[in-house]
């Protein structure tokens, strides 16, 4: 997708007024867009901060939003959130719509879209706040993007990064690094809230999100 494309969809979320923008401004969150992996990782710590996040939502009555399916941290992250009585939305491509994907119904709410870019488009729609768990190459180009919208201008919801056992201290000594090479104005990664206590979540994602310098 084109930036000028994703601008015209972004645009088009603000001017529908969407309550998603209007309450990112308000402070309170009520869906969570969870970027993670299809996988469970080695180490039991990103499973347990999983179910730790699945009551921490529920407790506070915040819906899941996420990439759909049953797999790995995001099946593990699903299935509590459902199970505990919280409602959950998964987004999934229809070229992902499979038996190994989905070989149990742990969301409320399924909504199959056409391709990997309107499953993101949608996530973003419909998410207050964003954080990412522990995950591979995919959860770290969700959020890539999504940080790249925030310095874009695109929107001003708040992006957090969960670092369980330290998982992102390497990648935030790169972006460190790209401040340091004038590749990112330092207003700019103070945007990213590093979650280092699962209990602290809510908490930080509720904050004030700040005006970044224009990018443009």
């Amino acid at each position: 997708m084109t930036l000028s494309r994703k601008k015209f969809v972004l645009c088009q979320i603000v001017a529908k007024g969407s309550q998603s923008a209007i309450l990112s401004l308000m402070g309170k969150i009520k869906r969570i867009c969870v970027f993670t992996g299809s996988t469970c990782g080695e180490r039991l710590e990103y499973r347990e901060d999983a179910l730790k996040l699945a009551k921490i939502l529920t407790d506070n009555s915040i819906a899941l939003v996420y990439g759909g399916g049953n797999r790995g941290i995001m099946g593990i992250l699903a299935k509590e959130v459902k199970r505990l009585g919280g409602k959950v939305t998964g987004v999934l491509p229809k070229a992902m719509d499979l038996p190994s994907v989905r070989s149990a119904d742990v969301e409320t709410e399924l909504i199959i879209v056409n391709n990997m870019h309107e499953r993101k488009e949608k996530m973003y729609e419909l998410a207050d706040a964003f954080i990412a768990l522990p995950g591979g190459i995919g959860t770290l180009e969700e959020l890539s993007e999504i940080f790249t919208w925030r310095q874009l201008g695109y929107h001003k919801k708040n992006i957090a990064i969960l670092n369980s056992t330290g998982y992102y201290d390497h990648l935030l000594e790169f972006l460190k690094k790209m401040v340091s090479e004038g590749f990112m104005n330092a207003k700019v990664l103070e945007e990213l809230i590093v979650i280092e206590d699962v209990n602290d979540t809510i908490t930080l994602l509720e904050r004030n999100a700040n005006d970044l310098p224009s990018k443009l």
